[in-house]
């Protein structure tokens, strides 16, 4: 049940003498869901459960936090890490990804890790050695064909094999 919500800019003075006024003069975003003073669990039950599930199920998946600086998107993905109930949505992801793995005793799993940052439109690996070349790579997004779909080229992969693992890349 997509909402919509529409802005109308203040028209402000128009001086005819600048021209034709091709501004838009309504904008509309549809959104899903307004959370509020929510708590960490909430968001990622509303947000990622449902993503991360079909990413287990083979279906590609993304969350992305996006935002202006100061704004919560750290919080929200990575979670206060000295608090376990404050924990964000990324290792509850983890955690949800190794609980379905192991139950899946009947299938064989790889489980790799990246993490990247993308900062004022360039990306960021940030498993990279900060004094390597590797660091200061630009990175592309490329597709393989029958492999393992779109992708960023090149960024560091790690294979995990346990859920703690993954967390300490993530808080390294």
């Amino acid at each position: 049940s997509e909402q919509t919500i529409a802005v109308k800019p203040d028209e402000g003075e128009y001086d005819a003498t600048m021209g034709p006024n091709n501004r838009d003069s309504n904008f509309k975003f549809k959104f899903h869901q307004v959370l509020h003073n929510s708590s960490q669990e909430t968001v990622y039950d509303t947000i990622g459960r449902e993503v991360v599930q079909g990413v287990v199920d083979g279906t590609n998946g993304t969350i992305m936090s996006y935002g202006q600086t100061g704004s919560g998107k750290t919080f929200t993905m990575v979670g206060d890490t000295s608090n376990y109930p404050h924990r964000g949505v990324a290792p509850r992801a983890l955690s949800h990804i190794f609980q379905e793995v192991n139950l899946r005793m009947e299938t064989e799993y790889v489980v790799r890790c990246t993490y990247m940052e993308i900062y004022n439109e360039k990306i960021f690996d940030l498993l990279a050695d900060l004094s390597s070349a590797e660091a200061r790579t630009e990175f592309t997004i490329g597709e393989e064909k029958g492999g393992r779909g779109v992708h960023v080229r090149g960024l560091t992969e790690v294979a995990v094999k346990s859920e703690e693992e993954a967390l300490n890349l993530l808080f390294s």
